[in-house]
């Protein structure tokens, strides 16, 4: 795959990331959100069951683009060992 299409998919992926982590931000803060939490943590109470919020799950797939597309970044698609045929 060419250096430079690596390079423009990890940047996209990074773009995502950012973007993930502020629409979870943007979750939890706004009244959708809030109402959420609440509704979650009333029905934790009544049955017991684990249950995760959406802003987590952004939280959670933005944190884990922005690593993947950070490692990609610095490490790159690896390197090609040029041999030399005798």
């Amino acid at each position: 795959m060419n250096r430079f299409f690596q390079l423009l998919i990890a940047l996209a992926a990074f773009a995502a990331g950012l973007w993930f982590l502020y629409s979870g931000y943007e979750r939890e803060v706004s009244l959708a959100g809030k109402t959420e939490t609440g509704l979650t943590y009333l029905k934790t109470g009544l049955d017991g069951k684990t249950r995760v919020l959406t802003h987590h799950w952004r939280y959670g797939a933005g944190f884990v683009l922005l690593l993947g597309s950070t490692w990609w970044l610095v490490k790159g698609g690896g390197k090609k060992t040029n041999r030399r045929r005798r």
